[in-house]
């Protein structure tokens, strides 16, 4: 049984009742964990996009359906013979959806390599990234899984929107990195890593005064356009998402082979593409060496501290992968939603789309955000989950409450017209959950987040000072 505790209603009230509210939509529901009592609701059980608060059931699910210290392997393997320093078959790299997969881990492959002495390949370099589905059948039409449904276009070449594979590399991006010269002058523009994979077309100028970057990619092509003008002794460096993350990892692979003098007769191809193979690389081959991923709970906190949102799109694939054999999308909402359900959400009465909250098409409420973090709160990963959401000062929080340390762990949640705040407090040895939620507002974002701040401190205020309290026995559903 829920009951109600209302505090300080007409002060939280008043602070929503600017003009910049008017027409926005925004729902409220603050929960004390500790006695199991609703303190304040308003709207909460309108729906509204959760933006990154998305997160908060993404890697709930995660922590209890994968576990702590599952772990991700990335395996690399040769599919032939060695002879005299030739391998007569293929080099097999097999993605299990690691997405911390780094530069650094490839080159440990490339010297894997060397330290069998194969200094000439025969075959292709073959992977396989069939671990998550490429593209999915619904109905009469295919859906592209390297994106979630409701991503607006525009993202696709930022930091934050990369495409997901079951082999990602780098973050699936290069660092775009500028440098100014002479006024008037072309600026020095590279790619870091280097890489033939992508092309880079620069009309960058260096000029006096700020700088006024222009960068894209365009989605269906991996060419980078750096143009517009970079500031007199400065320097910039700009993460762009590429095209197909696992023919990146595979291109790369290839070139640092070339590089360390080790030659190589076929080409980078799919493990779907095995009719251009010369060999059988339906094979997995022999595996020669594998990097395992630090553990889940590593990789939980960056998801949630940094809002990483290929972190959260991999965890979703892996959910469904591991639970329905189908490393999609849509299996891994299926586990989602069963995660919902444990946490006592009608799932009906949700929309869930990613998992990282950047889809448009996400629909949640305050209440059933509250009551995933009441079930968190409640299971044996209470502490854990905890420590994955920022505090104060920390991550999305940096510049925000301060003076809440110790007092507030709270996961941000932004997009055009949407910011959302959700997460804990901790007030007189009493413990509460909160979901604050704004959409469709035209005012700048700093406004609402002041709101925000505004509704924590006068909760904090009335709730650790226990004025004006008003316990109703109701039961809540």
């Amino acid at each position: 049984m829920i009951v109600l505790l209302f505090v300080s209603i007409l002060s939280i009230d008043s602070i929503l009742t600017p003009p910049e509210l008017s027409n926005a939509q925004y729902g409220i529901c603050v929960l004390d964990l500790s006695n199991d009592r609703v303190v304040y609701v308003r709207n909460s059980q309108k729906l509204l996009v959760p933006a990154s608060n998305m997160k908060i059931i993404t890697t709930g699910a995660s922590l209890c359906f994968l576990g702590p210290e599952y772990r991700f392997k990335t395996m690399l393997a040769i599919n032939g013979k060695i002879k005299k320093n030739k391998l007569h078959g293929d080099i097999i790299i097999t993605g299990g959806g690691d997405p911390t997969f780094s530069l650094e881990n490839l080159e440990q492959f490339v010297l894997t390599i060397k330290k069998h002495k194969i200094k000439e390949i025969t075959g292709n370099i073959i992977l396989d990234d069939s671990y998550f589905t490429d593209i999915s059948l619904n109905g009469n039409s295919f859906t592209f899984e390297r994106l979630p449904i409701g991503w607006a276009w525009h993202y696709l070449d930022a930091r934050y929107a990369p495409e997901i594979s079951a082999l990602s590399m780098n973050k699936n991006c290069v660092n775009v990195k500028m440098k100014s010269t002479k006024p008037g002058d072309y600026a020095d523009v590279t790619i870091e890593p280097e890489t033939d994979y992508v092309r880079l077309i620069n009309n960058m100028i260096t000029k006096q005064g700020e700088d006024s970057i222009i960068i894209l990619r365009r989605p269906e092509a991996n060419v980078i356009y750096v143009d517009g003008g970079i500031g007199e002794n400065h320097k910039k460096d700009i993460e762009v998402t590429v095209k197909d993350p696992a023919m990146f990892m595979g291109q790369y692979f290839k070139e640092r082979l070339l590089y360390t003098n080790i030659k190589l007769h076929g080409n980078v191809l799919k493990k779907s593409d095995t009719k251009f193979s010369t060999t059988d690389s339906s094979n997995a081959g022999i595996i020669i060496d594998s990097v395992i991923s630090v553990s889940l709970i590593e990789i939980l906190k960056e998801t949630n501290i940094e809002s990483v949102n290929l972190y959260a799109e991999i965890l979703v694939k892996t959910l469904g992968a591991r639970y329905y054999e189908e490393g999609s999308f849509r299996a891994g909402i299926r586990v989602l939603k069963r995660f919902l359900r444990m946490c006592g959400v009608d799932t009906n009465a949700v929309s869930l789309w990613d998992g990282s909250g950047l889809s448009r098409h996400n629909l949640v409420s305050p209440y059933q955000l509250a009551l995933v973090l009441r079930f968190m709160y409640r299971s044996k990963f209470s502490g854990t989950f905890y420590e994955l959401l920022p505090k104060a000062g920390v991550g999305t929080l940096e510049y925000r409450f301060n003076d809440f340390e110790g007092i507030m762990r709270a996961k941000t949640g932004s997009l055009h017209a949407v910011t959302c705040l959700s997460g804990y407090l901790c007030i007189d040895e009493t413990d509460y959950c909160f979901s604050m939620m704004f959409n469709n507002f035209t005012c700048k974002r700093k406004r609402i987040e002041q709101i925000q701040e505004q509704i924590i401190r006068v909760i904090e205020g009335q709730l650790s000072t226990k004025n004006n309290v008003k316990l109703l026995m109701i039961n809540v559903k």
